[in-house]
């Protein structure tokens, strides 16, 4: 009995140690490396966060459901968190300054991120990779 006892707890130490490190449990960086914009269905063009106005690493804070990082402090609100195929999805919408809905995909493993936005005028895909924040 004592030895499953003990079983019981080592299991669950490990558990805990394996959590994946990129599950939104804890506030993470994450970098833009490249962004494709695009203006209309025809026209996409390459670039970086500044091409498309964003900050160059976003701050993703899942707990208290805000992502930001832009010079003046602005935040946005997370509105909605998931969890599948070890990837954290994330979703948020701007209606009221730009009429923007937000999604950002985080491999839960490696913090490969990639994330998309779009208006009413086009939209961008962005390409990066997350860190403990």
């Amino acid at each position: 009995m004592r030895a499953m006892a003990l079983a019981v707890v080592l299991l669950a130490g490990v558990t805990t140690a394996n959590a994946a490190p990129y599950d939104g449990s804890a506030p993470m960086k994450c970098a833009i490396d490249t962004v494709m914009i695009c203006s209309d269905p025809t026209v996409c063009v390459r670039g970086t966060a500044a091409t498309a106005l964003l900050p160059a690493v976003m701050s993703v804070d899942v707990p208290q459901r805000r992502l930001g990082g832009d010079a003046s402090g602005r935040t946005v609100k997370i509105v909605s968190v998931g969890h599948g195929a070890g990837r954290l999805i994330l979703h948020g919408e701007e209606v009221v300054m730009s009429g923007t809905a937000w999604n950002v995909v985080i491999d839960e493993t490696s913090g490969a991120m990639t994330g998309a936005s779009l208006t009413q005028s086009g939209g961008f895909l962005v390409f990066g990779k997350c860190a403990g924040g």
